[in-house]
């Protein structure tokens, strides 16, 4: 009896193993299609940078980069909607993305949610305060809003920050001591 368990013991542990070499290689085959859609995205091959992140999806289903970068093509392409949801599934997975949370908060201005987009761009804010361009983004909604102090006060954060367009709006509205 405790032969036939080894040699069933054996085969439970090399298919085990055959498991994790699969998703390794998943990762690895997910992350070379990621590399390929970021590639096409900077030569503006948009729909072929979907296409890849597609496939990087379908590797590896936790990718939360594939999912941001699917929704920067997206967005692109002005898939608004679409972009807001792969964003919103990559903070899923990586709820400290400050790039995500500041692209979702782009794309949700886009689409008229302004206490949405806000709410994004304090929370980068929150996790990353040396973010700066959630404060000029979040400066810019309330600039639509007609928050001038919140405005000055996002703007001051960001001057101080070394964002020299801050420090020129700030200088040029008369605003001291940023």
């Amino acid at each position: 009896m405790k032969n036939n368990l080894c040699f069933l013991f054996i085969p439970v542990i090399a298919l085990l193993f055959e498991g994790n070499v699969a998703k390794a290689g998943n990762a690895d085959n997910a992350k070379s299609f990621f590399s390929s859609a970021e590639g096409k995205f900077e030569n503006g091959d948009y729909q072929g940078a979907i296409t890849d992140d597609n496939k990087a999806i379908e590797l590896d289903p936790s990718f939360a980069d594939a999912y941001s970068s699917r929704a920067a093509a997206k967005f692109r392409m002005g898939d608004k909607t679409g972009a807001i949801a792969d964003y919103s599934r990559a903070i899923e997975l990586d709820p400290k993305s400050v790039e995500a949370l500041n692209n979702r908060g782009t794309a949700k201005s886009e689409m008229g949610d302004k206490p949405g987009a806000i709410a994004d761009f304090t929370r980068v804010i929150e996790l990353d305060p040396s973010f700066v361009p959630a404060y000029i983004n979040r400066a810019a909604e309330k600039l639509d809003q007609g928050d001038k102090q919140g405005v000055i006060t996002d703007l001051s954060a960001a001057a101080r920050r070394g964002h020299v367009g801050a420090q020129q709006w700030l200088s040029n509205n008369g605003v001291s001591g940023w």
